[in-house]
C-alpha cells in the first residue's frame, strides 16, 4: 500500500497515533485540533480497503457542512481507487442511504442518517451495523447521553455483548475528550474509561491481542470515531466507544508540538459600566409588569440565567393551569431580560431593537394583558431610545474589543481573526458595531458573520450554502475577521488565525480547547474578553485546571494495566446497555397510558380546545399532522410559503398556520402528496390527559400512542372514494 500511494505522507505522531488501528483495533486519536486527525483516518482507510476486497467504510460526523467538507478536503484522495459517496440531511441521495451503502466503498454522512437507516422497519431502507466494516465517528466526545453517536454505539454494544461477532472495527478522533463534569482526577478518569468502552466492545486490550489473536482482530470489520468529546469521562467515552486503546503523541510529541505551536494567551478584562441608566428603566418596567400580575414570590434577579429559567418555568406552569394573565406577562418578561442581557454583551441599541421588534410583531389586541404591555412599552419607547444613544453610557466590553482590533488589524497588517460569541443576535449586533465604529472602519478590517444552520427564534439562520461562501471568501482573505456562534469552533475547515477571541463567554473546557485551537498561526493569540472578576473568568481559569485535569487522567487510562482496564471497560459496557435497555421500556410503556381519544389539545395563548389526541397521525415518524377535516375551522393560514434549504422526498412546506382565534402560531401547513396537512408544534398547545394539563417540549414525551399516517386511508375518508 505505502504512504505515497494514499496521496499524502504521515508525519511520525500521526503514524503513532493510529498505529493501532492500522492493525484492525479499535481506538480513540487523540491530537490536538490542526495536527491532521481526518487525514490520518483517510490513510487507515485505504489501508483497511486494500487488504481485503469488500470491505466497506461509514465515516460519521455530527453536522450537516461537515459531509462536504470531508468528501472534498480529504477523502477524496480515495476516489481514484474507491468508490466514495457523501450524503447529507440536505442531499437528494438521504432516501436512498440503504442503495447507496451497497454500491459505495467509503459513505460519509451525518450520524443521524445512518440512525435512522438502522432504526427503519422498511426492508428496502435498512441497513446494518454488519453492512460495514470499519465505522469511522468524528468528533467522537459527543458519544454519550442523547447524542446520535451514543444510540448508534448502544445498539453495537448490546449486540457485542450478545456474542455477535461481526461488527465493524472502530476508530475515534477528538481534539478534547473532556472531563464530562468531573472535577477529580478519579471522576475524569471514569468519563474517559466509559466513552472508551464503546470502542472497545471488539474485545481485548492491545497489550493481550497478539499474534494469531492479532490476526483474527484484523479479519473483523472495525469501527473508527475521529473525535470525542463534552459531557462524558475519558473512561465513560472509552466504553461508549468501545475502544481498546486511545492513541496519542508521545514519542513523537516534539514533531507535534513543533508543527502544532500553541497560542499565547491573555485576559483583557474592563471594568462594569459605570452608569447603566438604559438597563435600569427596563429593571423599572418588568418590575411594574410584575405588580400587575400579582403573582407573589416572584424572582428579582433581572438580566440573568437564572431569571430566564424562573420565568420559563412560570410561563409553562401558567399555561398549564390555564392563567393566560401570568402566562403572556412571562413570555414578556423574558424578552425583557433577553434585553438586558444583550445590553451587557452588546450595545443599548442593539437591546432597544430586539423589544422594538418583539412589540411590532402581530398581537392580540383585544387581551387585556397585551393592552397594558403594549402600553407599558409605548410610554417608555422615546426614553429607552434616547439613553440608547447616549454614548456616556455604553458598553466597556466593545472598547475593549476596540483596543483589541486596533492593535491587531493594521492597514497594512495581513492578521486574521475570529470573535466568539454566544449567541446569533450577538455576532450580528458585533458586526453592526463593527460598521459603525469610525475608528475601525477601513479597507483594513473585512468582516462577516458565521451563525448555524439550525433554525431559532432569535434571528434567522445561515445555510449551509451561505456558511461555505463565508469560510470561502475568508480563506482567500477577502475577509479577515468573523464574529461567530460556536459553530467556528469545531469541526470547520477555517485556515489558521492569529488573533482569536472568546467574547464574554462562559463555556467548558472542550469548546476552549476547540475555540483555542483556531489560533494556529505563529505568534497568535488567544483573548479572553470579559468583566474583571466575572463568572467567566472564574470559568475560563477552571476550564484551564480541567484541560490539565483531563491529560492526566488521559495518561492514567493509557498507563492502566491490561486486565483491570479489560474488566472495567466490560462492566461499563454492561450498565450503559442495561440502562438504556430499561429507559426504552419505560417510554415505550409511558406511549400507551392513555386512550388517544380521551386527549385534548388547547392552545397555549386562549386555551380553545382544538382536537382529541385520536386526530393526531405522525408522517415519516416525526411530524404529527392533524387528519380531522374539521380541524381546518380551528386555524387560518399566515403569510407565503416557507423556505427550506433541503428538499423532502413525498412532502413540500406550505404556510404558516395560526388559531383562528388568537393568532398564535400553531405549526405549518405541509403539502404531502397534493395533500395539505396542518403539522402542529407541541410546545404551541396544553395537553389535557384524565391524569393532568401539561405542556411539552417534544413529542417524543407524550403518554398517549400515534399512529402512522395512511395516505390510502386518507384519501378514501376525505374523498369518499375506495383506492
Amino acid at each position: 500500500m505505502g504512504e505515497r500511494r494514499s496521496g499524502m505522507e504521515l508525519r511520525g505522531y500521526q503514524r503513532e497515533a493510529v498505529g493501532p488501528a492500522l492493525r484492525g483495533r479499535n481506538s480513540i486519536v487523540w491530537l490536538p485540533t490542526g495536527a491532521g486527525k481526518t487525514r490520518a483516518a483517510v490513510h487507515v482507510c485505504r489501508q483497511h480497503l486494500e487488504s481485503r476486497p469488500g470491505r466497506r467504510v461509514v465515516v460519521l460526523v455530527n453536522k450537516v457542512h461537515l459531509v462536504e467538507q470531508h468528501a472534498k478536503k480529504e477523502f477524496h484522495v480515495l476516489q481514484k481507487d474507491f468508490r466514495v459517496t457523501a450524503i447529507s440531511g440536505d442531499s437528494s441521495h438521504k432516501t436512498f442511504f440503504a442503495c447507496a451503502v451497497k454500491e459505495s466503498d467509503v459513505v460519509i454522512c451525518t450520524a443521524q442518517i445512518l440512525q435512522n437507516a438502522l432504526a427503519s422497519g422498511e426492508e428496502d431502507t435498512r441497513v446494518e451495523l454488519t453492512d460495514f466494516s470499519l465505522l469511522v465517528i468524528d468528533e467522537c466526545h459527543h458519544t454519550h447521553k442523547e447524542a446520535v453517536y451514543n444510540k448508534i454505539m448502544l445498539t453495537y454494544l448490546q449486540r457485542k455483548l450478545s456474542g455477535q461477532q461481526d461488527l465493524p472495527q472502530v476508530l475515534g478522533l477528538t481534539a478534547s475528550p473532556g472531563t464530562g463534569g468531573a472535577t477529580t482526577f478519579e471522576g475524569a478518569v471514569e468519563h474517559i474509561l466509559q466513552a472508551l468502552g464503546s470502542l472497545v466492545a471488539r474485545g481485548g486490550h492491545p497489550q493481550t491481542r497478539r499474534g494469531a489473536s492479532e490476526h483474527h482482530a484484523a479479519c473483523r470489520p472495525g469501527l473508527l470515531g475521529l473525535r470525542a468529546g463534552s459531557g462524558v469521562s475519558p473512561s465513560q467515552i472509552c466504553a461508549n466507544l468501545d475502544t481498546e486503546k486511545i492513541m496519542s503523541a508521545q514519542e513523537e510529541l516534539q514533531q507535534l508540538q513543533s508543527h502544532v505551536p500553541q497560542p499565547r494567551k491573555q485576559y483583557d478584562l474592563c471594568q462594569e459600566r459605570a452608569q447603566d441608566p438604559f438597563g435600569e428603566r427596563l429593571k423599572m418596567m418588568m418590575r411594574r409588569i410584575q405588580q400587575y400580575m400579582e403573582v407573589p414570590g416572584l424572582p428579582q434577579d433581572f438580566g440573568t440565567q437564572v431569571y430566564e429559567q424562573r420565568i420559563v418555568e412560570l410561563e409553562k406552569r401558567a399555561a398549564e393551569t390555564f392563567c393566560r394573565k401570568t402566562r403572556v406577562c412571562a413570555l414578556h418578561l423574558r424578552k425583557y431580560n433577553d434585553a438586558l442581557l444583550i445590553n451587557d454583551t452588546v450595545r443599548m441599541i442593539d437591546a432597544f431593537q430586539c423589544l422594538q421588534q418583539f412589540y411590532a410583531a402581530e398581537r392580540d389586541t383585544k387581551d387585556p394583558t397585551e393592552q397594558f404591555l403594549t402600553a407599558t412599552f409605548e410610554e417608555n419607547r422615546t426614553g429607552l431610545q434616547a439613553l440608547a444613544g447616549d454614548r456616556r453610557y455604553e458598553n466597556p466590553r466593545l472598547g475593549k474589543l476596540e483596543e483589541i482590533l486596533r492593535e491587531h488589524f493594521q492597514p497594512l497588517g495581513a492578521s486574521r481573526g475570529i470573535v466568539f460569541t454566544k449567541t446569533r443576535q450577538s455576532a450580528h449586533s458585533l458586526l453592526s458595531w463593527l460598521q459603525d465604529t469610525a475608528a475601525l472602519r477601513g479597507q483594513h478590517i473585512r468582516a462577516a458573520v458565521l451563525t448555524g444552520a439550525g433554525y431559532s427564534n432569535q434571528t434567522r439562520h445561515m445555510t449551509q450554502n451561505e456558511q461555505q461562501d463565508v469560510i470561502k471568501l475568508f480563506r482567500e482573505g477577502a475577509l479577515n475577521l468573523l464574529f461567530s456562534t460556536s459553530v467556528a469552533e469545531e469541526g470547520l475547515d477555517i485556515p489558521q488565525c492569529n488573533i482569536v477571541v472568546r467574547y464574554g463567554l462562559m463555556t467548558n473546557e472542550i469548546a476552549m480547547m476547540q475555540a483555542r485551537g483556531r489560533a494556529r498561526a505563529e505568534n497568535s493569540v488567544y483573548s479572553v474578553l470579559a468583566k474583571a472578576n466575572s463568572r467567566e473568568v472564574s470559568r475560563e481559569l477552571l476550564n484551564e485546571d480541567l484541560v490539565e485535569l483531563m491529560e492526566r487522567a488521559i495518561r492514567a487510562v493509557q498507563a492502566m494495566p491490561e486486565q483491570e482496564y479489560r474488566l472495567k471497560i466490560r462492566e461499563l459496557q454492561r450498565v450503559a446497555v442495561a440502562s438504556w435497555l430499561m429507559k426504552e421500556a419505560r417510554i415505550s410503556e409511558r406511549r400507551q397510558l392513555h386512550d388517544p381519544d380521551a386527549v385534548y389539545l388547547y392552545c397555549v395563548n386562549c386555551n380553545t380546545a382544538v382536537c382529541r389526541g385520536s386526530d393526531l397521525r405522525t408522517v415519516e415518524g416525526m411530524h404529527h399532522v392533524n387528519v380531522n377535516p374539521n380541524f381546518g375551522l380551528y386555524y387560518r393560514v399566515s403569510a407565503g410559503k416557507l423556505q427550506f434549504q433541503r428538499t423532502f422526498k413525498d412532502w413540500e412546506p406550505g404556510c404558516r398556520i395560526v388559531c383562528s382565534e388568537c393568532s398564535q402560531d400553531w405549526g405549518m401547513e405541509m403539502i404531502y402528496r397534493h395533500v395539505k396537512l396542518p403539522i402542529l408544534c407541541i410546545k404551541n398547545f396544553v395537553v389535557e390527559t384524565p391524569a393532568e394539563k401539561r405542556k411539552y417540549k417534544k413529542w417524543s414525551a407524550v403518554t398517549f400512542p400515534v399512529k402512522e399516517f395512511d395516505y390510502v386511508e386518507y384519501c378514501s375518508s376525505t374523498y369518499g372514494q375506495s383506492f
